[in-house]
């Protein structure tokens, strides 16, 4: 049944672990949908019917039609909340990678992606993934906003200049799968495609053994030295001109405007390139703005190199 579906909307293959789900919503929402239009058609037909005027007929009783609106609206009122409760639990999942998922920074410029793999290889167009293990794609742009999706996957996530969005997928069959940008980008938007290619735990092994290149949290730390960081920013634990590093990484931070935030990619990615838009309590608003002097695939890795000086587990 499933596969029949499949075929009559033309939806290509299921080839990630959440793929069945999102289809499955997707046919009852369209199978609704459609249930809907042909009870109205049928209802209208009948009342065209039943209640038309004619010579020989009596005028009609007047039709209980506050019954029936309250009826169909508390119906729909259901399904609609039904629907969203689905929705949004699924949103959630595919925002909160297991334990052990693989990290690969994505980023995304006119007109290609660029991937940066834990050990520090990187490539371009394809992103190779094992099957049966769970991917997190981190994802930021050099330019416009892009956005990253894979048909098959049945995932889609804007890639956003300055900040860092997230997704997680587990492949689960073998081949190559179409990646396209679905934000409008520019001239050659048509143009910036890529793949994924899924293969098995042993050929991923080998294939990432081959790409050796310097580790993503060393070359971060590198960075942080070169862009002086380290002059504001202590990694022992002490405090400085700047919060300390040391397990800042999914630590919960204190603002100037009472909010309290989590330390993930994204926040840390705002502080680079916006350090105005969160002030942290505590420390004084001295800290440059490094939009369009840091690129993307820098700010990854010394978020990598950050995160790599301890974990403070963030509350469910």
């Amino acid at each position: 049944m499933n596969e029949l579906f499949r075929h009559l909307l033309y939806l290509p293959p299921q080839a990630s672990s959440v793929a069945h789900r999102i289809d499955l919503l997707h046919y009852t929402v369209i199978g609704s949908a459609f249930t809907v239009a042909a009870l109205s058609f049928l209802a209208v037909f009948y009342i065209l019917v039943r209640f038309r005027e004619g010579p020989q007929r009596k005028p009609p009783k007047r039709m209980p039609g506050h019954v029936l609106e309250i009826a169909l609206a508390t119906v729909t009122l259901i399904l609609f909340l039904a629907w969203w409760s689905i929705g949004f639990s699924q949103y959630r999942d595919i925002h909160a990678p297991p334990r052990g998922a693989i990290r690969v920074h994505v980023t995304a410029k006119q007109w290609m992606w660029q991937f940066v793999y834990p050990n520090g290889a990187s490539a371009e167009t394809d992103l190779r993934v094992p099957i049966g293990q769970p991917v997190e794609v981190l994802l930021t742009s050099r330019d416009v906003i892009h956005s990253f999706y894979v048909p098959a996957f049945r995932l889609k996530q804007d890639a956003i200049p300055g900040r860092i969005t997230s997704l997680w997928f587990t492949a689960t069959e073998p081949g190559a799968y179409d990646i396209l940008c679905a934000e409008y980008c520019g001239a050659g938007h048509s143009r910036m495609r890529g793949r994924v290619i899924a293969m098995a735990a042993s050929d991923y092994a080998r294939w990432v053994s081959s790409h050796v290149a310097p580790d993503l949290a060393e070359s971060g730390g590198k960075l942080a030295a070169a862009y002086g960081c380290l002059r504001c920013h202590t990694i022992d634990g002490t405090a400085y001109i700047g919060p300390t590093w040391r397990g800042l990484y999914s630590s919960r931070v204190a603002l100037t405007t009472g909010e309290i935030v989590t330390a993930d990619d994204a926040y840390l990615t705002e502080s680079m390139m916006d350090p105005a838009a969160k002030l942290v309590v505590g420390f004084q608003p001295v800290m440059p703005s490094y939009l369009g002097s840091l690129s993307g695939p820098e700010a990854a890795a010394i978020v990598e190199y950050i995160r790599s000086l301890g974990v403070q587990e963030a509350p469910p």
